[in-house]
């Protein structure tokens, strides 16, 4: 189970450390961060079948809200997404 918490605390810094970076660089003038959230956009609207309702959905979502400057929407799609996922880790853990 360590492991699983290591491999999600890795993702989730991970999505953080691109928002971070799309922020800074919006803030310092080298690229406007719109153009980030029409890709994400795209990204969502071309997104294979078999990725709908997971976590590459979940944080494309977010990254293109973010981009936006959406305010949150209730607690967040990837949280949701994260808190299923350990909650059924559990069940199956004896």
């Amino acid at each position: 189970m360590k492991e699983f918490d290591t491999l999600l605390e890795t993702l989730a810094g991970l999505a953080a450390a691109n928002i971070v970076l799309v922020e800074t660089l919006h803030e310092q003038g080298v690229l406007d961060k719109s153009h980030f959230a029409h890709a994400f956009g795209r990204a969502l609207d071309t997104l294979a079948p078999e990725h709908r309702g997971g976590m590459i959905e979940h944080v494309l979502r977010n990254l293109r809200d973010r981009c936006m400057n959406l305010p949150p929407r209730g607690s967040s799609d990837a949280l949701d997404w994260l808190e299923r996922i350990v909650a059924a880790s559990a069940r199956r853990t004896p």
